[in-house]
Formats: C-alpha cells, structure tokens, sequence
C-alpha cells in the first residue's frame, strides 16, 4: 500500500513537471544572415505595419498588440508577455519641443516613444515608472552589422536633469525568426547607474517578438 501511494505521488510530480515543460514558450532563434552588412531600418520593423517604398523614417497610424517571448539569462523559465503601441500623438517633451509619438504600454508601464538623437533610434520620452526622459533604445535609420553607438539618456526628476550612458549594439542586422526573414537582433546596455541589460528581436511585419533579460535595469 505505502509503495502504491508512493508511485501514484512520484506520477503525479512527473505529470506536473511534464504540464510545466509543455507549457513553457517555444524560443525561437533568429537566424543570422551573414550576407547583410548593412541596411536601412525603418520606424515600421518596430511598429510592424507595411514598409515606406523608400528609406524614409515617419511615424505612421498603429494600434498594434506584439505578443513576445521573453528568455532570461539567469537560466529563469521563459515567458509570454505582450506590448502594444498606439498612435501617433503629438507630444510635449520635456526638452522643449513638440514631437509625434507612440503611446506604449509594457508589462509594467505605459510609455511615450518617439524618434529622437536625429534619427538615430527610437526611444522614451516618457515612462510612467520614471518620468520625463529622453533616450535612444531601438535602431532606426542606417546600421552596420556589428556596430555599437553610444549615446547619453536624461531622465527629468524633481532634483533636476540625471544622465546615463547607454549603447545599442546590432547583433543581427538581417536574420531569420521562425519564417520571417529581414529581422533585427540587437542589445541595449546602460552602462552605468541602473546598469540595465537587453536583448530584442523585431520582426517585419511582427514588430516585437523576443526580449532577453540580462539584467534589470535597477537590480
């Protein structure tokens, strides 16, 4: 009887622990293509509407929801989330000008986003857990494979301005994800203060689809 009620207690561990791997995401990798050195990457790989016909950077109507996976370095399970972007607004900015921008929630905040450091990227102008800020997060324009800029973030607090250093890197400047080709891999690194780690994959047509969690910004 007690080896009876030993195995069905070891099945039933075995059941649960074969449920939580079924239910874990699939992760995808993105697969490299080595053939592109560089390219034009416009505001639309973000938003995953229709690409311009030319390289031009606009910000064009959205109300999207991005389901993403989320893979964590610290060997975490991975996770499902979801973003969404809406807009564009027009945008008072704490720096002084006016700017079209997205409205875009995260899992844990709403944010403003527009196109900033003369197009180099997209980045916060607003972030309901920091407030006023200004940023380069996500490559737009022309990028090289490879290529890492650096550029300095100002976060707006009651004390007065604050400042970081932050980096983009392009990892894969063109790769596969699942059957989409002429995706984006690339990660964004403050590197001093918060001290945050990301990686993100977006997608033709998909925008958002994978974030890595090196390290959270604060932790």
């Amino acid at each position: 009887m007690r080896g009876m009620r030993r195995s069905i207690v070891v099945g039933g561990l075995l059941a649960t622990v074969a449920s939580a791997a079924l239910a874990q995401p699939n992760v995808p990798v993105c697969e490299h293509d080595p053939s592109v050195t560089e390219r034009f990457l416009p505001v639309e790989l973000i938003t995953g509407e229709p690409w311009p016909d030319a390289d031009v950077l606009r910000l064009g109507p959205v109300q999207r929801r991005y389901p993403f996976v989320g893979v964590y370095a610290d060997s975490s399970p991975p996770s499902t989330g979801e973003t969404t972007l809406s807009g564009p607004v027009e945008h008072r900015t704490a720096f002084g000008v006016t700017l079209p921008a997205y409205e875009r929630t995260v899992p844990q905040a709403q944010e403003v986003v527009a196109i900033t450091f003369d197009g180099e990227a997209m980045g916060r102008v607003h972030d309901s857990r920091i407030g006023p800020m200004r940023e380069a997060k996500f490559p737009i324009g022309h990028w090289r494979q490879g290529e890492t800029r650096h550029h300095t973030a100002t976060y707006y607090t009651p004390r007065g301005p604050m400042q970081a250093r932050t980096s983009i890197t392009i990892e894969k400047l063109s790769c596969r994800y699942e059957d989409t080709p002429g995706a984006v891999a690339f990660r964004w690194q403050v590197e001093g203060g918060r001290r945050a780690d990301y990686g993100y994959v977006f997608a033709p047509g998909r925008g958002l689809v994978q974030v890595t969690v090196y390290k959270r910004g604060g932790s």
